[in-house]
Formats: structure tokens, C-alpha cells, sequence
């Protein structure tokens, strides 16, 4: 994530950061990745399975009400992470560095978001900076309303507002304070920059908040297992499409930022991003484990009319696994606290130049990930169905 890893002066290689900045960072990462991952769960999986006829009542409004108190807790975390990190900002302005605690000063934020733009800047980085943190509160603030059981009932609407205005705050980065010096190559790292972002956002927010829903079991019904099982699905549909966006989007800041393979292990920035990329291979494999052995169980305890099963596996063993991807990911948001800067800064290589060649090794790359995706879907499908009963051995007609 170029912009969000270029946080410190060039010369200065991968620096270690300061505790606060690791924690600020990580706190405002989880937030951002709960306000989009929340969201696109229950406009994508919970709200399409939830209307379901075969869905029970009781489960529907017990589902409702835990992902309004979920979404209205995640509002409430990002609103505060955005104050911290807005402050850390603050702080690390370059050529001037100050105290963290002084810049968690409000006036030292105004001022750090006032200063004017430099000649031949349309808008100055604080501008964007405190619009962007604008839009970004508003979207927290309108989760914040799903505190009010009053306004449950519009979960919906509010989650869908909450998810825009988090978009179009993210979207702010996309301008540049200079349209004279963005280039063809930097709007293609923002662009996939921002597509990694809201592809692991999606994910790893997803799973986080299905982890969370699925303590609510004890007062869910007996029947709850098998729209649980529809959720997981539906998810595991999603979470594919999102995992091929962060593979692709991914490869590909990985070598805008990484000159050669040696320098995952010859320079700081590469050594953590080799940490990273291993903790985000093991989420996948646990994800790969879930796909082919979990869900088909589940298809088979579903087809065979075994509710308890299809609870138990739904409900508790499932989830045990998805908590194991989130802690994982925990330790991701850890790792990249540490990435600053670029293994090409630190190894003294040039910057890349995008080529109709890496364009075409892209394209190439998406469209095996695609075929590998379908492919891993209709086996997992295939894999749920019941083994076939054996025909009966037909029966002798009697001779005259």
C-alpha cells in the first residue's frame, strides 16, 4: 500500500516506529477495516440470507439486532482511531517533527490541516488531509446511530450511507495537490492501492465480524444452523472475489515497492514484508481449509437433515477457525506498523517504471486467479454433495 507505507522522508530507510505510532496505526487500520468489512457483510451476506422465508423470525431479529450494536461499536472505535491518528499526522510533518503529545492538541491540528499550499499546488495536503478525516467521521458518526434501537429498523440504509461516505473518503487520496506531477504510474499505484485496501477490507472485516456475530448461538434456535450455513456460503463468495483483488493488487505493489526477490531478506522493509506476505499465505490456507473441508461437511450434515450437526459445525467449529484467520490478521496490522518507506529506498534501486509487459503479466495473472477461483468453487460445491446412495441389486425374476 504505497501511500500508506510512504509515511516517513525517503532518506530516513524503514525507521522503527515509536509504540504510539504503532498503536494509533493499528487501532485506525481496524477501524477501516471493520467500517468497510461490517458493512459490505451485511449488504452483501447477512441481509440477502436473513430475507430468506425458510430464516427463522427470532434468528432474523436477534442477527439484526447484534449487527446494529456490531456496526454502531465499530463507528464509535474508527471516530476515536481517527482523532489519534490525525494527531500522528500532526506529529510527523516533515522538517518539523514534534511531541506526540503535543500534537494530540487540538489546536496543533488545526494548524497542521490550515497550512497553505505550496506554489503551484491547488490545495494544500492538510486541506485533503482534514476533508478526508471529515467524510471519514461522518461515516462513523452515522454507524453511530444504530445505538438508538429507534433507528434499527433503517440498519440498512444506515450501514449503505456509512459505506459510501467511507468510499468517498478513501477516494480523497486519489487527488494529488500537484496535477503537474502525477504521472500514468502513480495513478495506477493509488488505484490499486485502494483496491487492496478495500479487498482486505472486506475480508478480514467480514470474517472478523461473523466471528463476532456467531457468539449470539445460545439464544439463536435449534434451526439457526442452517442459515448459518447459508451465511457462510454466501461469504465464502465474496470472500474469494476479494482475495483474488488483494492477490493481484498486492503482486503488484509488491514489486513497485520490492526491486528484486533478495531484497525480502537483505533490507529491513523486505524482511517485514516477507513476515507479512507469510502470515497473509497462512490466512488463506486456514481459508482453504474452511472451503474444502468444512463447507462440504456442512453440505453433507445439511443434505442429510442432521440439524444438530449442521448447528455445531455452523456455528462452533467453523467460527473456531475463522477466529484463527483473525488473529492472524491482528498480527498483520502489527507488521505493518513496521512498513515504511520501500526495500528499493532502502536498496538504492530506482523506481519502477509500469510496461506493457508488467500490464500484461497483470492481466495474464487475473485471469488464471479467476479460472482458479471457479474451479475451487464448483469443487467445494461438488465436495458438499451427499455421496450417492448404491443402487439395489435387482431382483431375479422368477423362471417358468
Amino acid at each position: 500500500m504505497s501511500f500508506l507505507l510512504a509515511q516517513v522522508p525517503a532518506a530516513v530507510a524503514n525507521p522503527v516506529p515509536a509504540a504510539w505510532r504503532v498503536i494509533t496505526k493499528m487501532a485506525y487500520f481496524a477501524g477501516l477495516i471493520g467500517t468497510i468489512g461490517a458493512t459490505m457483510l451485511h449488504l452483501l451476506v447477512l441481509r440477502p440470507v436473513l430475507k430468506r422465508r425458510s430464516v427463522d423470525p427470532a434468528d432474523r431479529a436477534v442477527l439484526h439486532r447484534r449487527t446494529s450494536l456490531l456496526l454502531a461499536v465499530i463507528g464509535t472505535w474508527f471516530l476515536v482511531a481517527l482523532y489519534f491518528q490525525i494527531a500522528g499526522k500532526a506529529a510527523r510533518v516533515k522538517g518539523v517533527e514534534i511531541p506526540y503529545s503535543q500534537a494530540l492538541r487540538p489546536g496543533t491540528i488545526a494548524k497542521y490541516v490550515s497550512v497553505p499550499a505550496k506554489r503551484g499546488e491547488w490545495v494544500s495536503s492538510g486541506a485533503l488531509t482534514l476533508t478526508q478525516y471529515l467524510l471519514w467521521g461522518a461515516s462513523a458518526v452515522v454507524l453511530m446511530l444504530l445505538w438508538s434501537p429507534k433507528l434499527r429498523a433503517h440498519l440498512t440504509g444506515i450501514a449503505l450511507s456509512g459505506l459510501v461516505l467511507n468510499f468517498v473518503a478513501y477516494q480523497v487520496t486519489l487527488l494529488p495537490t500537484d496535477f503537474g506531477k502525477e504521472t500514468v504510474d502513480s495513478l495506477v499505484d493509488s488505484l490499486l492501492d485502494h483496491l487492496h485496501v478495500f479487498a482486505v477490507s472486506t475480508w478480514v472485516g467480514g470474517i472478523a465480524s461473523l466471528v463476532v456475530l456467531a457468539t449470539a448461538r445460545r439464544r439463536l434456535t435449534p434451526g439457526a444452523g442452517t442459515t448459518w450455513a447459508g451465511i457462510w456460503t454466501r461469504f465464502s463468495t465474496v470472500a474469494l472475489c476479494a482475495v483474488g483483488c488483494l492477490l493481484i493488487s498486492g503482486l503488484y505493489l509488491a514489486w513497485s515497492l520490492v526491486g528484486s526477490p533478495g531484497e525480502l531478506l537483505t533490507t529491513s522493509f523486505g524482511r517485514f514484508l516477507l513476515v507479512k506476505v507469510c502470515l497473509v499465505a497462512t490466512m488463506i490456507g486456514i481459508g482453504a481449509l474452511n472451503e474444502f473441508v468444512l463447507m462440504p461437511r456442512i453440505g453433507r450434515a445439511r443434505a442429510a437433515g442432521a440439524e444438530g450437526s449442521v448447528f455445531r459445525l455452523a456455528l462452533r467449529v467453523f467460527p473456531g477457525f475463522v477466529t484463527a484467520e483473525v488473529v492472524l490478521a491482528v498480527g498483520v496490522l502489527f507488521v505493518l506498523s513496521f512498513l515504511t518507506g520501500s526495500a528499493r529506498v532502502e536498496a538504492g534501486d530506482p523506481d519502477p517504471t509500469l510496461s506493457g509487459g508488467i500490464v500484461g503479466i497483470g492481466v495474464l495473472l487475473a485471469v488464471l486467479l479467476a479460472i482458479s477461483f471457479v474451479t475451487t468453487a464448483k469443487l467445494s460445491e461438488r465436495l458438499s454433495r451427499p455421496a450417492a446412495a448404491p443402487a439395489p441389486e435387482p431382483v431375479p425374476s422368477a423362471e417358468f
